[in-house]
């Protein structure tokens, strides 16, 4: 009972890394289910199999840390590569190369094996050991140099904190030198544990910090982004289009805009005949050909039902219209692959001009009203407020 609590109180580092990582792993539970999350699993483990090493160690004296160096060796060098891996993943890579992280691990331990089985030093084996799990981590090093730069503060927040935490990796061999350490009876009684306890832990959260809010952010925009989203065709739904272009109309130096209401031609009869999952699947079309007849900044929402809505910026009536009848030849010439050979899915549609936010309501009415005027004219058409065109006689779906 009469036992110094120093080493107890030397647990206290171990203990807050391993609840970093436990607190990374329960994010990756909240987000398994979307893609990429899995970075967080291998970050989670980057903390907790170095804590179990360094908590193990925090109760050891130098011999013990002797019989004990290749085991918690193995451990340092896996914490270390999974930190890596995750950083990899996360910055969209594979991940890091396991054979280059095996080939750094096995000279590491060869060395401290030498050093603490052939030739007993303590010193060296902690600058072999500080050397091997710096490396490790800079396995990710080509990744972050071809990375895209940081779209936030949080992403900066993050990768400049992994760096400064190899920085200090690759310095400790040198403190080891400058500082008065070598002569101390017991490593982990020393001033220089203490002071590495105290650093790793302060890096270590401000690391987990700054993870942490990225994956607050993550979950948050995962959250927005499924209310706003359409389930089947992952356009904007309606309210997000409604948001998205009050949003957009303010901004002046997109005028004007051009409205497209678009529906669907005989839409009932393709879940009629072929069910509602073929009905879903020509949705689920069209919600990837939509987009990529418009630019980046125009807006393209499914409106409801089989019925669509674009908001068309910095374009004239004329200049829509082309846009519009694109759409309708790119259906024309698409291939439904659910469908019969032979069908074709058309639609009808109208164009609104607006000028304002203001506006948005009476072009959504206008725009409707000239898709049933389309609809009313034969289908497979468009129509705007200047003139009527003639009615196409194109057959929808053969005629259905």
């Amino acid at each position: 009972m009469n036992q110094s609590a120093d080493p107890y109180f030397a647990l206290i580092a171990p203990a807050c890394v391993m609840l970093f990582g436990l607190t990374l792993a329960g994010c990756w539970w909240v987000q398994r289910r979307q893609p990429g999350a899995r970075f967080l699993l291998w970050l989670a483990a980057g903390y907790v199999i170095p804590a179990v090493a360094l908590a193990a160690q925090s109760l050891m004296s130098n011999a013990e840390l002797a019989s004990a160096a290749l085991f918690t060796g193995c451990l340092y060098l896996a914490g270390c590569w999974a930190q890596a891996q995750g950083m990899a993943l996360r910055l969209g890579a594979r991940g890091v190369s396991m054979a280059a992280g095996l080939l750094v691990a096995a000279v590491t331990l060869g060395a401290l094996y030498y050093y603490s089985r052939v030739q007993e030093d303590l010193w060296v084996r902690v600058q072999c050991l500080t050397v091997g799990t710096a490396l490790q981590q800079l396995l990710v090093l080509g990744t972050m140099l071809k990375a895209q730069p940081a779209h936030d503060w949080l992403e900066r927040w993050v990768r400049w904190t992994y760096g400064v935490n190899v920085g200090y990796a690759l310095l400790r061999p040198f403190a080891v030198w400058l500082l008065p350490v070598q002569g101390v009876q017991e490593l982990t009684r020393s001033g220089y544990w203490l002071l590495t306890l105290a650093v790793a832990l302060l890096i270590g959260m401000w690391f987990a910090l700054g993870l942490l809010a990225c994956s607050v952010r993550d979950v948050l925009a995962s959250l927005r982004e499924e209310r706003n989203r359409d389930p089947l065709t992952r356009l904007l739904n309606r309210r997000a289009f409604l948001e998205s272009s009050a949003a957009l109309l303010a901004d002046q130096r997109l005028a004007p805009w051009m409205l497209v209401a678009m529906d669907i031609d005989h839409f009932k009869q393709i879940n009629d005949r072929w069910g509602h999952r073929v009905g879903d699947h020509v949705l689920q079309e069209l919600a990837l050909l939509l987009p990529r007849q418009v630019r980046d900044r125009d807006l393209v929402a499914r409106y409801g039902g089989e019925e669509f809505v674009l908001l068309l910026s910095r374009v004239q009536l004329p200049e829509a219209k082309s846009v519009v009848e694109r759409i309708r030849e790119s259906m024309h010439d698409h291939d439904f692959p659910l469908l019969p050979a032979g069908v074709k899915v058309t639609a009808s549609f109208g164009i609104a001009p607006l000028a304002a936010a203001t506006q948005l309501d009476a072009a959504l009415e206008l725009a409707d009203a000239l898709l049933y005027a389309a609809k009313r004219d034969g289908r497979d058409c468009v129509r705007t407020p200047e003139r009527l065109e003639e009615p196409r006689n194109a057959p929808a779906l053969n005629g259905i």
